[in-house]
């Protein structure tokens, strides 16, 4: 007996080939788990046979013909061509097997009654030999009817005295060294044995060579080896899935598709039925599979789990240790019902948890198997699991697991927390789903059926989806009994609180004063221990009432040196952020938002969002216009529009700040487009928002839109008793209206308050700036007096011309462009031309150089 690897196979066969012609004749027996391979060496030892001319006998054998006694002999002698006698004697010997029963066939112990039937076969065999070298190939002929294996063993033992070689295939995963078949090649001298396994890493490597992008990095057949567990079936269906890809990858794992859940799903149907049931179990399990477990599961005899693994191993399923081939998992579920798979999923879970397995493991399963009831051990399992999620950051496993919580609740107390927890994960996700809670969280709230903590988030919820009236009953109410909550409690509430003083001004005054003397002064120095709510709390405060001053700029630094960006998504950070801008630090603002934008994972869309929507607004009073607006559509891409609640305003007003100072005025206009609410305007978002778009009415001269927004600005400022310095700078390009529709006083009045308020805060460092030289391009100019006649009592070639005509015609007179007269006008160029289209009109001349020398003229007469 040989025993030969794949590598040797194809020398061996050919060697047994010429070795059977000199009437030396052989057997060998092909030993390989599904898809190893062994079907495609028998086919070439069959193609190599018959295109040398020999004749061949072949078959396969096949479990459900197991009880048809030589029906894989019928097989081998199906096409040959007979002569009479030899048919009848085949037929003859056929009908005597097939009224033997299977138990007289037994391999082990066949009856007397089977010898002339065995013998005669073998006759006829031999009468074949006489001519020509007779090759016959048989695969999974562990899968042959007894009175066919009994013959072809009988036909082994017997092939080195005849012209003969036999191939037989054997495709069980583990074939049993002491079963008849694989015993009898070991102890005959004229016989081998080819085991083929899974291909090693280097035989992989040679074998995707071909296929792979020749720029594709060296590791990238390890790649191709993890992900097929080195089954050259599974093998070859990767190399099938990736060739049709759209986009075939060139580093990284390769992308199973449909070619290879097929290919998994044959495998698994070669198998026996507990191996394949063990498969489910171990997809089903994962990492917390063990061979106890998986019996006990299944219900199967102990030891069987063992064995099962060791088969799904060697098929190249799963990895050393029972990992499986992650696409694997999925397809092995596939062919099994819906209901079964739940049903199997519920199990599982039962059994993991008597077993005291973590609740995520738990979890997950009663979350895959749709659970719509449950016992009462459920919920506890499903609740812990979501805290779980929520401190790893994974929101979305978080929702999974309270979804699921919600059907298993028993009590109105219990659906009411599951509730507020849910909206709370679906909060970090995107705050439209918790819309859906709004109402129930309300009335749980009312029947005194919701924890403290979820009511001031539920206030919170409500602020931001712009229900400002009912969030100040609530925070009311809540505020009142502060005594009785705890002490992590009462610091949200008190940050809810300033939230909502700060961000609702008109809110503020019907709120109760929740601030004691000894948690509303900024923290000193050397203090330690910042709570990042109580803090933001103090923060706001300060800001609303003392404005920035250092203390402000000093406790902001320190808030955000403490936040930890978790609970509640980023809220005290972009309080810090807030006041760094009220403090005139825009740079340090932009520092903060980088390094909190690298500690945010992307699995927090809302808290990323947040973040890159402040740095919009940073960005854009730094006059970055390019990072403003990247910054802003990246925010408005992470959650859709209604997510964004009155908050939206400040990624629409930093979107259209950046598009106009790039003169990108199409795509300002279309943020305009996007849906607001109308809670927006009774909040600070609403001013910026305002804002924004009266500077977009004023880019497209449309002055009397963009002075209603200015004045919509200052109305709301009014009412709600704003100083200049919390609010976005509305008085210079109201100012700039207000001069193109030709009133200089008014304008100049706006100008003069701008500069006597507070230093820029909320707007870009050149508003003030902007201010000054618009005001002195207003102030009586003395050179225009002398050097352009039509000074006091003096006629003027520009009697007739509205005030901001002359202005154009001066400058226009005295050699200037129309954009740098737009420029020291602080106005657009088309107005620049419209204005000097009517001056033309007016003077009756035709063009720049004849205003010219109309001035010229009318200076020499004087």
């Amino acid at each position: 007996m040989e025993l030969v690897d794949r590598e040797h196979s194809g020398n061996l066969l050919k060697n047994m080939l010429s070795e059977a012609r000199r009437g030396r004749g052989r057997a060998a027996l092909v030993v390989g788990a599904p898809g190893t391979g062994k079907s495609t060496l028998i086919r070439e030892v069959h193609t190599r046979a018959a295109e040398s001319g020999v004749l061949v006998l072949s078959a396969v054998a096949s479990r459900a013909e197991r009880a048809l006694p030589l029906g894989v002999v019928g097989q081998l002698f199906d096409p040959v061509e007979l002569s009479p006698f030899q048919s009848s004697v085949l037929s003859g010997l056929l009908a005597s097997a097939r009224s033997l029963s299977p138990e007289q066939w037994a391999v082990d112990s066949p009856t007397s009654g089977t010898a002339p039937v065995v013998e005669g076969l073998h006759r006829l065999v031999r009468s074949l030999t006489a001519r020509e070298l007779v090759v016959i190939t048989v695969d999974d002929a562990h899968e042959s009817d007894p009175a066919s294996l009994g013959y072809l063993l009988y036909l082994v033992r017997r092939a080195a005295t005849s012209r003969i070689l036999v191939v037989l295939g054997d495709g069980r995963a583990t074939p049993q060294m002491s079963a008849a078949l694989t015993s009898e090649f070991f102890r005959n001298p004229a016989c081998s044995l080819i085991h083929l396994t899974c291909l090693s890493p280097e035989r992989t490597l040679a074998e995707t060579a071909p296929h792979t992008h020749p720029d594709a990095p060296a590791d990238r057949a390890a790649e191709w080896h993890r992900a097929c567990g080195g089954n050259p079936l599974l093998l070859r269906a990767l190399l099938e899935d990736d060739r049709k890809a759209p986009r075939p990858r060139r580093d990284g794992p390769p992308a199973a598709g449909h070619a290879f859940r097929l290919s998994v799903r044959y495998l698994l149907n070669r198998l026996e039925r507990p191996v394949r049931e063990i498969a489910r179990g171990l997809a089903l399990l994962e990492a917390e599979a063990t061979p106890g477990r998986l019996e006990r599961l299944l219900d199967l005899p102990s030891g069987t789990a063992a064995q099962g693994l060791d088969t799904l191993e060697a098929v190249g399923l799963t990895r050393i240790g029972g990992c499986w081939l992650e696409a694997a998992r999925t397809a092995a579920l596939e062919d099994l019902p819906a209901a079964d798979r739940a049903g199997l999923r519920r199990r599982a879970a039962r059994l993991l948890h008597e077993e005291g397995a973590p609740a995520p493991e738990t979890a997950r399963l009663l979350v895959a198997s749709g659970v719509h009831a449950g016992e009462p051990w459920t919920l506890p399992v499903l609740r812990d699991a979501a805290h779980h999620a929520l401190r790893a950051n994974d929101v979305r496993r978080a929702v999974d697991c309270l979804r699921a919580a919600r059907h298993v609740c028993a009590t109105d107390e219990q659906r009411a927390t599951v509730r507020a927890e849910l909206a709370r994960a679906e909060w970090a996700i995107d705050p439209s789903l918790a819309l859906a809670h709004l109402t129930a969280l309300t009335d749980d709230h009312r029947a005194g059926r919701l924890p403290p903590r979820h009511s001031v988030a539920l206030a919170g919820y409500l602020l931001w989806h712009g229900r400002p009236r009912t969030a100040a009953g609530l925070l009311t109410e809540l505020t009142g009994a502060q005594a009785g909550l705890s002490h992590g409690c009462r610091a949200r509430l008190r940050a809810v609180n300033a939230w909502a003083r700060y961000a609702f001004p008109a809110l503020g005054a019907r709120l109760p004063d929740d601030r004691g003397a000894a948690d509303s002064a900024l923290p000193a120095e050397g203090d330690s221990g910042v709570d990042p709510h109580s803090a933001s709390a103090v923060l706001l405060d300060a800001l609303r009432t003392a404005g920035p001053t250092s203390g402000v700029l000093t406790a902001a630094e320190r808030l955000l040196q403490s936040t930890v960006v978790h609970d509640p998504p980023v809220a005290p950070a972009v309080a810090g952020i807030t006041a760094l801008l009220r403090c005139a630090r825009p740079e340090q603002a932009a520092e903060w938002c980088e390094l909190l934008l690298e500690k945010v994972p992307d699995r927090l869309p809302t808290a990323r969002a947040l973040l890159l929507a402040a740095g919009a607004v940073v960005e854009s009073l730094r006059g970055n216009h390019a990072v403003a607006g990247e910054r802003a559509d990246l925010a408005m891409s992470l959650l859709p529009p209604p997510a964004w609640g009155i908050a939206i305003g400040f990624p629409l007003a930093a979107k259209v700040h950046a598009c106009l100072g790039s003169a990108n005025h199409r795509e300002a206009g279309a943020s305009f487009a996007v849906p607001v609410p109308e809670a927006m305007f009774q909040a600070l978002p609403g001013l910026h928002y305002l804002q924004a778009r009266g500077r977009y009415h004023l880019s497209q001269q449309r002055y009397h839109a963009a002075l209603g927004d200015f004045y919509a600005v200052r109305d709301l400022m009014a009412s709600w008793n704003l100083e200049s310095g919390r609010t976005p700078p509305w008085r210079v390009y109201a100012a700039e209206a207000l001069l193109a529709l030709d009133s200089p006083g008014q304008a100049r009045a706006l100008l003069v308050a701008e500069l006597a308020g507070e230093e820029g805060a909320d707007g870009p460092p050149g508003e003030r700036e902007r201010a000054r030289l618009l005001l002195r391009a207003l102030e009586p100019d003395a050179r225009s007096a002398t050097a352009v006649p039509g000074g006091p009592g003096e006629p003027g070639p520009f009697d007739g011309l509205t005030p901001a005509e002359q202005r154009v015609a001066k400058l226009a007179a005295r050699g200037h462009t129309n954009k740098a007269i737009a420029e020291s006008l602080f106005v657009t160029t088309s107005t620049v031309e419209q204005h000097l289209t009517h001056v033309y009109q007016k003077l009756g001349v035709r063009g720049r150089s004849a205003l010219g020398s109309l001035v010229n003229a009318r200076s020499a007469a004087y």
